[in-house]
């Protein structure tokens, strides 16, 4: 129990802390004026449209469905039949999300061919996704917005920060403390010249809404 704790007070105090360094890169370019006060849903206005900051991930269930629409497997029932045929015992009682990264590590590490082969046909269907969305991430925000939590739901203009950390998927979270990458990547998109913040609809429980949304997507290698 202690040690639970230990580890979420790290994971707030984390989270807390970049948080406020990825925010002030956004408020220290000329482009943005940061809202005043606490204003619910309005981080800062960008163009002079309001948007609220999402600092995310490539979401494993975006992954899912990208693979069903292209007739292929989930990635987990990939890594499974592959385990199994190199012998490579398989926890019962772990988490979907925590068992495939547990297999594509296991997998990752091992020296067979057909384990390497197979965590290379993985990741390269995920570069396919990361290369479709980075040039037209239209499906990406709609997908973001019509899955969102019902307790959550929002349909307030947003731009989404997407940090891939391709060499480690699962650690992507980690990218949050990289300053570099992420003042470099930021500040390109706001010096950008061209039209990125795009007009999107979507659909939630049968109604259709208009938004104004934005993607940076920021991957290291």
């Amino acid at each position: 129990m202690l040690s639970r704790l230990n580890g979420y007070v790290k994971c707030s105090w984390y989270n807390h802390w970049t948080s406020i360094i990825i925010e002030d890169i956004f408020k220290d370019h000329a482009s943005i004026l940061p809202a005043v006060g606490l204003v619910k849903k309005i981080d800062f206005f960008y163009k002079n449209i309001p948007l609220d900051l999402k600092v995310t991930y490539l979401p494993e269930d975006y992954v899912i469905e990208k693979r069903k629409k292209a007739g292929l497997e989930k990635e987990l029932q990939v890594l499974k039949k592959c385990a199994k045929g190199l012998s490579i015992s398989i926890p019962k009682e772990k988490k979907e999300s925590k068992l495939l990264e547990l297999l594509w590590r296991k997998l990752s590490d091992h020296p067979d061919n057909i384990a390497k082969s197979k965590i290379l046909e993985l990741n390269s269907f995920r570069d396919i996704i990361i290369s479709n969305i980075t040039s037209n991430p239209t499906d990406l925000i709609r997908w973001f917005y019509e899955n969102q939590g019902t307790r959550r739901f929002d349909a307030s203009n947003r731009l989404f920060l997407v940090l891939v950390n391709k060499s480690d998927y699962f650690n992507s979270w980690e990218l949050k403390r990289a300053k570099p990458l992420l003042m470099n990547g930021i500040n390109a998109f706001l010096d950008s010249r061209n039209e990125n913040l795009l007009n999107v609809t979507f659909k939630w429980k049968d109604t259709d809404y208009n938004v104004t949304a934005g993607v940076i997507i920021l991957v290291h290698e």
